[in-house]
């Protein structure tokens, strides 16, 4: 009775009084359920999201089609990635290129760029032998020295750190704090996150929309494809974590990102998401494929050795298509290709092991950087790899000048439009593909090839890619409340002490913002407002939920319906337990 509500009239105004009632009724089951829960949260009340937020920025004018324009002006740009060099991963070099040909770029970009600092003690499981850095300013002073030897010039920009750990069950860098907080607050405009779904999966820091007035985020990991080809799993175990990663993927972008670049579409779909390649390669690749357009003076081949394989050497990064290919490629031809490989890895033994079984005629060379003179002399490069989301080395070897042989797959797109790219479906036409590129010459490189390989074609398109046409000023109010829900949700013991970046840090992480004022209710009374929210797909169920709230007398009436049937349960316990002691001595007498 207490819930029928007078609804005059049919038809909208009906429905939207049964849809009321509705909600009403969720929430006081929410409120019964959510005894025992994990604990309470901070839900924003109705005035506090209608309220001025004193950690956003004062730009309630400015659109954020206006913020997202990075052409014509001078903009605070803030690069935040999880890995750095020395570490040839491809999260430390190409945020570290972007930054660098940013900060070149006519507006004159004021770019930093926020790096992951591990301790020495964890440096040697991703630094190359021998190689640990006690202080930051010695990385720093490695990592400037390699633009200035890699790239033929010294860049400007600033170089901040976030404090992180390097967990081996994972194989990545995760924040031990909150990376907001090594960036000054005046220069906080734009922030470019390199795998945001990576940064922010046990993010309880500032929230990222609030903190900074443009969020772009880089999807550079198809961490479905990992998670759902983990072989080492059962199935319903790799399904299951498939679509949780999916799922908190998608929650972390929508709440953290104003705007997500997808380099290709082998990843999964994300919120106001684009897909464009935004990477380039070093002018040093241009340089190299300019020189071979032309035959040696005194005559010979442009390409001296045959083909190579680099990567690193994982199962999922490509070898096991290799493996199969080169076989299928034996029994149908007869020829064993001798193949050099380049790269480590941990599963380098398992793979020498079943070359060696199948007598494959592979060579591991061990790493090297794709630039390095050993590899100038390859006419055809195999990538066979379907993990990746735009693979860096095709786009070298295309810009030295070398054959690519391919699989048609959503990372390779950007690179079926090159003449060099010889791209296969099935094993047979791999074979096809393979005998024509050995028995081919590379066709050299036009100019505008080249121009759209670099770095300055790459920074336009991230331009292009970054720009929103939202006339909105912030982000819809149930994105702020799943970011505040998943802020909250990441300090869960049971999340933080297994989780990566968890336990004690090295150093005490930054306090986090303050949170605003809020109402404290029921956990599964705020899960089952995120479900609502999801279906409805509108802010306006904000303003359903309060009303709703405020009908059963406010959450202070809310909390005393839980309280109360907190109460009920505890008597319909005790009366159990009385019953159950009545029938025992019944049995007994």
């Amino acid at each position: 009775p207490a819930l029928a509500l007078p609804c005059p009239g049919r038809g909208g105004r009906g429905r939207a009084c049964r849809m009321r009632g509705s909600i009403h009724l969720l929430l006081l089951w929410a409120c019964v359920v959510g005894v025992g829960c994990l604990g309470p949260i901070k839900v924003p009340s109705l005035s506090a999201l209608r309220g001025s937020d004193p950690a956003l920025p004062k730009l309630k004018t400015v659109t954020l089609s206006e913020r997202s324009d990075l052409r014509g002006k001078s903009r605070n740009i803030c690069i935040v990635t999880t890995a750095s060099l020395p570490w040839m991963t491809g999260t430390a070099v190409n945020p570290l290129l972007r930054a660098v040909y940013l900060a070149r770029r006519k507006e004159r970009h004021s770019v930093t760029l926020c790096l992951p600092w591990i301790e020495p003690s964890e440096q040697p499981h991703i630094f190359q032998k021998g190689v640990i850095y006690e202080r930051r300013e010695d990385l720093e002073h490695y990592i400037r020295d390699w633009v200035r030897t890699n790239l033929g010039f010294s860049t400007s920009i600033k170089i901040a750190w976030w404090e992180g750990c390097y967990l081996p069950v994972f194989g990545s860098i995760f924040p031990v704090g909150d990376p907001i907080a090594s960036v000054p607050v005046e220069e906080r405009d734009v922030a470019v996150l390199e795998e945001p779904e990576h940064l922010t999966w046990y993010h309880q820091g500032m929230k990222w929309c609030e903190a900074f007035s443009y969020v772009v985020g880089i999807i550079h990991t198809n961490y479905w494809s990992y998670a759902i080809n983990d072989h080492q799993s059962s199935l319903p175990a790799r399904v299951g974590r498939a679509y949780v990663l999916k799922t908190l993927n998608v929650w972390c972008t929508k709440s953290y990102c104003h705007r997500v670049i997808k380099l290709s579409d082998a990843v999964q779909e994300f919120p106001n998401s684009v897909t464009m390649n935004i990477h380039g390669v070093r002018n040093r690749f241009i340089n190299i494929g300019a020189s071979r357009v032309h035959r040696p003076w005194f005559g010979g081949m442009r390409f001296s050795k045959g083909a190579y394989f680099i990567g690193k050497a994982l199962w999922a990064k490509g070898y096991t298509q290799l493996f199969n290919l080169l076989k299928f490629y034996r029994e149908a031809t007869g020829v064993n290709l001798p193949l050099d490989v380049y790269g480590s890895g941990p599963d380098l033994n398992l793979i020498k092991a079943k070359v060696v079984e199948e007598g494959l005629a592979w060579t591991f060379k061990g790493p090297l950087d794709h630039a390095h003179p050993n590899t100038h002399e390859y006419k055809i490069m195999i990538n066979p790899s379907l993990s990746d989301v735009v693979c860096t080395t095709s786009a070298e070897a295309l810009a030295m000048g070398k054959i690519v042989v391919c699989a048609d797959h959503p990372s390779n797109e950007f690179f079926r439009t090159f003449p060099n790219c010889h791209i296969y479906k099935t094993d047979v036409e791999f074979c096809h593909q393979l005998a024509h590129s050995i028995a081919s010459d590379p066709v050299p490189l036009s100019e505008d090839d080249r121009y759209r390989l670099s770095w300055e074609a790459a920074t336009e398109r991230f331009y292009d890619g970054s720009y929103t046409s939202s006339h909105k000023h912030r982000q819809s109010r149930v994105d702020r409340l799943l970011a505040k829900a998943h802020n909250h949700m990441a300090s869960w013991p049971v999340l933080r002490d297994t989780g990566p970046g968890c336990g004690e840090p090295k150093k005490k992480p930054a306090e986090p913002s303050p949170k605003k004022s809020g109402e404290v209710v029921s956990l599964r009374t705020f899960a089952m407002l995120v479900v609502l929210a999801s279906i409805l797909k509108g802010p306006e169920i904000v303003d359903r939920v309060a009303e709703a709230v405020e009908r059963i007398g406010g959450v202070e009436g809310a909390k005393e319906k839980m309280d109360q049937a907190s109460g009920k349960l505890r008597e319909m316990g005790v009366e159990a337990r009385r019953k159950a002691e009545r029938m025992a001595d019944r049995k007994k007498k």
